[in-house]
């Protein structure tokens, strides 16, 4: 019969819990994930806004007048979420739907102008959290880290 080990009244050292899975690309990837987004979610929290939002708000910014399906491609999310995501912004008054012309039941998406005022802060929120949590990369080490992560989210196979 195998003899069953005996537990230690130590705790684990976390960095040992996953040396197995360290190899994995997508798990190295999440768990980076994870922080950068953890880092930036604590920044943005007391303006009542998720990651999410916030690149909803960059993208907006970029095409103003956006359909709200479009938006939802471009987050990579289903409709149905854009639909609350848009809420969400209308409710904290940063962006607004207007009746498109040519197609009265279309609406276009647009920053309103608080919203415009406040992004460029968020911006300056985002941009420091994102050297923040990444703090352990050189210059050289993140900009390759970026280049590598595009290309291969960015490659069509």
């Amino acid at each position: 019969m195998a003899k069953i080990p005996e537990l230690s009244d130590r705790p684990l050292d976390p960095a040992l819990l996953d040396l197995a899975l360290d190899g994995y690309l997508g798990y190295v990837l999440r768990r980076a994930q994870m922080k950068v987004f953890q880092h930036l979610s604590a920044r943005l929290e007391p303006f009542d806004l998720r990651p999410a939002q916030f690149t909803a708000l960059m993208i907006i910014e970029q095409h103003p007048g956006l359909m709200q399906a479009d938006l939802a491609r471009a987050l990579a999310i289903e409709p149905p979420q854009a639909v609350v995501l848009v809420n969400k912004l209308e409710k904290l008054g940063l962006a607004m739907r207007v009746r498109c012309k040519p197609d009265k039941r279309s609406y276009g998406i647009f920053l309103s102008k608080s919203g415009e005022a406040q992004l460029k802060e968020l911006k300056e929120i985002a941009q420091q959290s994102d050297v923040d949590s990444t703090r352990s990369l050189d210059q050289q080490e993140r900009g390759q880290l970026i280049a590598l992560l595009r290309k291969l989210y960015r490659d069509n196979p």
